[in-house]
Formats: C-alpha cells, sequence, structure tokens
C-alpha cells in the first residue's frame, strides 16, 4: 500500500480547526431519567447497569436538555434511590450524580448544596408518603370509623415496611439535630402529619356517642403509637404482623370513644366556657 505523504502544515491547520468545532460546539446534558417509584421495590431503574457492553450501550443516556424542574426532581429521586440501596454510604455526590446520569457539577448547578438536596429529597419522600396514605383513608362513604381504620391499614402496607426505606428514613433522621434544612423539613412534614391524623379524629368526634376530647394531645398519642408500631415492625418483621399492628390502633380508638383517657377529654366546665362567652358578646 502507498504511504501518503504528511503535510506538517496541513496537519496543524486540521488541528486548529478541530480545536475550534469543539469550543463552538455547546455543551451537552445527559437527559433526564426515567422517573423512578419512591417507595416500590428495586428495579432496573436509572443507574442499574447490567454487566455486559451490549447493555451498557443500550444504556448509555442520551443528551438534551432538561427542563430545570424535571432536572430536580430526577437528582432527587436518584438521591432517595442511592440512600435506598447504600444508606449512609449512598450520601455521596459520585453515587447520586451517577444514578442521575449527570455530571457531579449539575446537583450545585440546581441545589446550593448537598444539604439542600438530601432536605428536598426527605420533603419528597415524607409527603409522598403521607398522601398515599390520606388517599386510601379518604373514602366519602364510610364512616369517621372505618376513615381511622384505613388510615391504620395503609401505615402498616407492604410497601411503608420495607427495611431499604427504613435505612432512608434513618439518614434523614440522623441529620436532624445538626442540619437546619433538614430540621425545618422535620417538623413541617410532622405538622402536616398530626393535621391530618386531627382531621380524622376530629370527624371521629362528631360521631354519635364519642366523648368530647382534645384534638392535638390525641394526635401526638395516636402518632407516636403509629410510629412506634412501625419503627419495631421496620426493624424486625417477624415481631408482629401488620393486621395485629392494626388491631392495636383500633384497640385505642375503642379506648377513645368509651373515654378512657382522662387526660384527653374536656371537662364539662371547659366545654361550656366558649358557649357563654359567644352569649356575652365577648
Amino acid at each position: 500500500m502507498q504511504q501518503l505523504p504528511i503535510d506538517g502544515g496541513t496537519m496543524k491547520r486540521h488541528d486548529r480547526a478541530t480545536q475550534a468545532q469543539g469550543r463552538a460546539r455547546p455543551p451537552q446534558v445527559a437527559e433526564s431519567p426515567a422517573k423512578t417509584t419512591l417507595f416500590a421495590g428495586d428495579g432496573a431503574g436509572p443507574g442499574r447497569m447490567p454487566g455486559s457492553s451490549a447493555s451498557l450501550r443500550q444504556y448509555t443516556p442520551k443528551f438534551r436538555r432538561a427542563p430545570p424542574q424535571l432536572r430536580r426532581e430526577a437528582l432527587i429521586e436518584a438521591t432517595l434511590a442511592c440512600l435506598r440501596k447504600f444508606g449512609h454510604e449512598g450520601l455521596s455526590v459520585r453515587r447520586i450524580s451517577a444514578q442521575a446520569g449527570v455530571s457531579p457539577g449539575l446537583i450545585i448547578h440546581h441545589f446550593p448544596s448537598v444539604s439542600a438536596l438530601l432536605a428536598a429529597a426527605y420533603e419528597t419522600l415524607a409527603m409522598s408518603l403521607l398522601d398515599s396514605i390520606r388517599q386510601h383513608a379518604r373514602a366519602a362513604d364510610v364512616s369517621a370509623r372505618e376513615r381511622l381504620r384505613r388510615f391504620y391499614e395503609a401505615s402498616f402496607a407492604p410497601a411503608l415496611l420495607d427495611p431499604a426505606l427504613f435505612n432512608t428514613w434513618l439518614v434523614f433522621w440522623s441529620m436532624i439535630s445538626h442540619d437546619a434544612g433538614v430540621q425545618g423539613v422535620h417538623d413541617r412534614t410532622y405538622a402536616a402529619y398530626r393535621a391530618a391524623l386531627e382531621s380524622l379524629l376530629g370527624q371521629l368526634q362528631r360521631s354519635e356517642g364519642v366523648p368530647r376530647f382534645r384534638l392535638r394531645p390525641a394526635a401526638i398519642a395516636l402518632s407516636a403509637l403509629l410510629d412506634g408500631l412501625w419503627i419495631e415492625a421496620s426493624i424486625n418483621p417477624s415481631a408482629f404482623r401488620p393486621a395485629e399492628a392494626v388491631a392495636l390502633c383500633e384497640d385505642w380508638t375503642t379506648a377513645l370513644c368509651a373515654g378512657a383517657f382522662p387526660s384527653l377529654l374536656v371537662s364539662r366546665r371547659s366545654a361550656l366556657q366558649p358557649r357563654r362567652a359567644r352569649r356575652s358578646g365577648s
């Protein structure tokens, strides 16, 4: 085969042209991965790369610009996926960016800090789970007592008793005492959870034969019961069955309706004070 002569000047001009094209090319951003379920079991989702080279080529992300909101959601979902898989070791910018299919620098572009990303992931997870539980209890054609029972059942559904989900909560809880952003998320989501319980208990209180009780402390007590049972069931699934946890919560409701918690009851004198105030016009 004839060897072609190499023109040094031509090669230099070609190299300069190639470099100029590289500088003119706009930066490329990895396409946002498909949305993942926040608390379902792991599947072959974004970031799960099978071992073969063919599979690697198949899962190579395409490149396009994604709207900021979609990119933020993808980063939040990638963070939750990493925490589910690796626990505290999932608090890695490299792992989160690989799971999302983006460069590490893109995280700081969309969030002021990694802590801010974790706080956003915490709030997304907490409100998603609460919305799921409330949706199960929200039925117009059932009694207030039945809505509470449905809330209990949803609280101990298999998806919520997943050990990987509990590991995710442990990471968030460990940050509450030293991260103001995470602390703020905890306060807001706990208030939302307690408000949901107060709403259900308020409906129960209006039922016939149920004594008047103080909603706020009743919701705090019920929240503590639900949380304690959920934590133990997540740590040791063999300790008791979800149906037993629901039955214990039902027993608590029965005791509340029977006036068995004196500290929660509204005294007759306290109940009459608002009426007297209204009559006096104050």
